[in-house]
């Protein structure tokens, strides 16, 4: 305490390290050096390490000390040397005793991509799988050669472009057509590989070569409005600056009337195509009505049925019957007999086959009824009649138009309505031919459908045809089977002359 109030600078003076030494020196726990080193270790004392001297004094004006410097044993701990991993199977991935790793590879150039499923480190070092085991020693590792996969794998670098020099912009084309219709246009146009004078020059002369049917339709589908003819008339512009739709529109105004000329041909073009379809067509009808009334054959074989056919109604009410609908053909093969696979119509082909071989020659006379049927003669009327109204309505119109186009136009015209009157005349002669096919058949004359009757007709032919051939093949079975007889007959003959002849020898013996 006297030291104390005597100087007290100096306990500035004095840093807390050599105060807390001068306490431990004075704590009664503590023994002089050579005390310490007669102390022994069962009186629960430890030795402590010196203390280093005393800092520096502070400087004037500084009443912060600074920060202690490190004692030696006290401050500083030291740490056990890393001790080796005692596992002798551990590879040092996971425990972190192994070798530092190498630096990676890294390619100088950019690469090619090897497109695989990336496994996250975490998730291979959790699991026991191959990527977490190393090879032990270094001989097993395997280093690629980065130089080659470099050379090898690497994208090759890429040439720029010479950019091309601007385009001339060709000058926009003056349109009064719209975008889409002016697309059909140049692709109808492009059909002809001709100019577009060429191609009106076709239109004004009637020249059909080149325009058939089917382009004369899309022509007038893709006829100029009336918004887009005042447009071209109106137009001061040169014809060269017009689209090439324009230009054909221009070229094909100065053509009058120019819409009849092209119905004109049209007209002409579908009567030739129609008349070439409906004519053969209208010749078979007529031809199988024709055949059916004067077919000799077919009025035998249907008497000869009659007859049959009263003979097993006897006693019946269908039976003393003095005629029979057509239609009762095709129930010859209902009717079976008691041999199995014998109907009645195989009996009749059999007896005719006996006694009257002309009428197997039947189906030759049903020929023509057969091509005849499916074609209907009503559809055959109807458009053969809506062709007609068309010619005889374009024929109006060309009456009353101008003196050029009735003589380029009046002769084909004329000649469509001549062949379309034949074929007219045509559909008369077979509607007198159905109302006599109608009384021969003894059915009713409105309501007698030919197409029906043909149907008939083609199908008993067929069956006609398949039980004369079923026929035959019965026939070549029992051939077969009765020599087949004659021959186990010989053979069994032979067998019993040759025992006989054993026999006699025998008993002589």
């Amino acid at each position: 305490m006297d030291l104390e109030e005597g100087n007290p600078s100096a306990d500035l003076s004095l840093s807390p390290t050599s105060s807390l030494s001068r306490k431990l020196q004075q704590s009664p726990g503590n023994v002089s050096p050579s005390q310490q080193s007669v102390s022994s270790p069962s009186q629960g004392q430890f030795a402590m390490p010196a203390l280093p001297p005393a800092p520096p004094p502070l400087p004037p004006g500084c009443k912060v000390p600074p920060p202690p410097l490190p004692m030696p044993g006290i401050n500083v701990l030291s740490l056990p040397p890393a001790q080796p991993c005692s596992n002798p199977q551990c590879k040092h991935l996971t425990c972190g005793c192994g070798e530092q790793p190498q630096p990676k590879k890294t390619p100088t150039l950019r690469m090619k991509l090897f497109h695989w499923q990336k496994l996250p480190s975490d998730v291979v070092r959790q699991s026991h799988s191959m990527w977490a085991v190393m090879p032990s020693s270094s001989k097993d590792l395997v280093e690629p050669d980065y130089a080659s996969l470099e050379l090898l794998f690497c994208v090759p670098p890429t040439t720029p472009k010479e950019k091309p020099g601007p385009k001339m912009k060709k000058s926009k084309e003056i349109t009064f057509v719209g975008p889409k219709k002016s697309l059909l246009l140049s692709i109808f146009l492009k059909q002809f590989k001709c100019s577009n004078e060429e191609i009106v020059a076709m239109i004004q002369k009637g020249d059909r070569s080149k325009l058939d049917a089917e382009r004369l339709k899309q022509l007038l589908k893709l006829l100029p409005d009336d918004h887009e003819i005042n447009g071209l008339k109106s137009c001061k512009e040169e014809k060269s600056e017009l689209a090439d739709a324009d230009q054909f529109y221009l070229h094909l105004l100065e053509v009058p009337s120019y819409q009849l000329r092209i119905e004109c041909m049209l007209i002409c073009e579908e009567t030739k195509i129609l008349l070439e379809c409906l004519w053969p067509k209208a010749q078979a009808i007529r031809t199988a009505c024709e055949m059916l009334l004067t077919s000799h054959r077919l009025l035998v074989f249907c008497q000869l049925i009659l007859k049959v056919g009263n003979f097993l109604n006897y006693g019946h009410h269908t039976g003393d019957a003095g005629g029979f609908k057509i239609s009762a053909l095709l129930r010859l093969t209902e009717t079976k007999a008691n041999q199995s696979h014998i109907t009645l119509l195989h009996h009749i082909l059999e007896e005719i086959e006996k006694n009257h071989t002309d009428l197997l020659q039947l189906p030759r006379d049903l020929d023509f009824v057969s091509k005849a049927a499916g074609i209907r003669l009503d559809v055959l009327r109807a458009e053969a009649s809506a062709n007609l109204k068309k010619l005889l309505e374009i024929e109006k119109r060309l009456f009353l138009s101008t003196d050029d186009l009735k003589i380029q136009h009046a002769k084909s015209v004329q000649g469509s309505l001549d062949a379309s009157k034949d074929l007219q005349k045509e559909f008369a002669t077979i509607e007198k031919k159905k109302e006599e096919l109608a009384d021969y058949l003894c059915e009713d004359r409105k309501k007698l459908s030919l197409e029906d009757v043909f149907n008939t007709m083609k199908t008993f032919r067929e069956l006609f045809l398949k039980a004369l051939q079923e026929n035959e093949e019965r026939k070549a079975q029992a051939a077969k089977s009765e020599k087949r007889k004659k021959q186990l007959k010989g053979e069994d003959a032979k067998r019993l002359k040759g025992e006989c002849g054993k026999s006699i020898t025998f008993n002589k013996n």
